[in-house]
């Protein structure tokens, strides 16, 4: 298939940069410590469901769905109307929660299965359920394609070569590189190299008539997940390709070269779009980090204020208790006024229900004099100072 040489499997893999490899060791760092930091099982809970909804949220959005990143999350939880307008922007998302899904269970509970044509096929299925009748070329939902295919100005590989590129595609998925690379001891840095590799060969080879793009994402999800990445840090990608849409497709662009002549170059190249995509693997993780410093601040400042109350608590003492608590949770950077902290939660609401505006003064300076709050012009906040001092800077601006 001259005019398409440059797929092939094992993919050609030039020199990668000193940035790359730099990148490369970062992020294992950062992802084996993502792996071992203590978090409370709520927190994880949370933590979970956060990255599960970017991840959904940038696989679809990079394609034009117009839910927004809040709008997903509450579809996970089951608290935003459907739309009747948005039907099927709504299954794109469905659909994608249940590949992901399907993928968790398939590499972390079942055991690893080995890739295939009819696995990538059960993929595609969950993928494009329900959205086959809605795209104008009829291509049918789980099986390759049997028509040419152009996105932008790039022309996929001719039908006929399909089936044996994906064959190709799924032994090369498959192959153990265990003494491959010299990447003894960094099993996470090859993963992720071999991730994005198979990411991007997949959208040249472009097997379905749609959904090639949802499915190289899932497929690199897939591998990373096999890897042992804790899975919040597998969807960072998705998110990231999504905010950086314009940028993701410029270089799959540049990865195939041109076409010229009846043929595109006989070699791609991978590297640019390789140490993009790290880029932003590492960007992300890093915010990932914020976010699992932030939990952990606020677990241990919670035991904190506990500490500073007796065992035995009087009536007055639980509802001051609970008033710090309540302000911690959510009031660390943007401090409120008394007129407003009756609206901070429903718990204080209801623990002043029957208390005047005297009593609650009166319990927010108490906790200022326990150095729980401080009291300025602004209104009231947890102790900045004493958060500090207990837990030095990293992560208080997020919780």
């Amino acid at each position: 298939m001259r005019s398409h040489d440059f797929i092939r499997f094992p993919p050609a893999l030039a020199q990668l940069s000193a940035r790359t490899w730099l990148l490369l060791g970062e992020i294992q760092a950062t992802a084996q410590l993502v792996r071992v930091s203590p978090i409370l099982p709520a927190h994880s809970y949370e933590l979970e469901k956060e990255y599960l909804a970017k991840g959904i949220h940038g696989t679809t959005a990079i394609m034009g769905n117009s839910f927004s990143e809040d709008e997903v999350a509450k579809l996970i939880d089951g608290e935003l109307p459907a739309y009747a307008s948005r039907i099927a922007e709504l299954r794109q998302i469905k659909n994608i929660a249940e590949a992901f899904n399907m993928v968790a269970r398939d590499e972390m509970f079942g055991g690893p299965s080995l890739f295939s044509l009819e696995k990538l096929n059960r993929y595609h299925e969950l993928v494009m359920n329900g959205l086959g009748e809605n795209n104008e070329s009829q291509f049918q939902v789980g099986a390759l394609r049997t028509q040419d295919v152009e996105v932008g100005s790039y022309l996929a590989p001719p039908p006929e070569a399909i089936e044996s590129l994906i064959k190709q595609y799924c032994d090369w998925l498959n192959a153990d590189e265990e003494a491959s690379h010299d990447l003894d001891g960094y099993d996470i840095a090859r993963a992720i190299i071999k991730a994005l590799v198979a990411h991007v060969s997949f959208a040249w080879i472009r097997p379905y008539g749609d959904g090639n793009g949802r499915m190289a994402r899932l497929i690199e999800h897939a591998i990373l997940l096999r890897a042992g990445l804790p899975e919040a840090c597998t969807h960072v990608l998705s998110y990231f390709y999504s905010k950086t849409r314009r940028q993701y497709y410029a270089e799959l662009q540049r990865s195939h070269g041109e076409y010229d002549q009846g043929a595109y170059p006989p070699v791609g190249d991978l590297r640019r779009f390789i140490e993009y995509a790290l880029e932003g693997f590492m960007d992300e993780l890093s915010d990932l980090m914020l976010v699992i410093g932030s939990m952990q601040v606020q677990a241990i400042w919670r035991d904190h204020i506990r500490a500073c109350f007796p065992s035995i608590l009087t009536t007055m003492q639980q509802r001051q208790m609970r008033l710090a608590l309540d302000l911690t949770d959510r009031c660390v950077d943007q401090p409120v006024i008394l007129e407003m902290v009756r609206e901070v939660s429903a718990a204080i609401e209801l623990e002043y229900a029957d208390e005047s505006d005297a009593v609650l003064a009166g319990d927010l300076d108490a906790l200022v004099k326990m150095d729980l709050l401080i009291h300025d012009d602004r209104g009231y906040q947890p102790n900045p100072a004493l958060m500090l001092s207990l837990f030095g800077n990293s992560g208080l601006n997020q919780i």
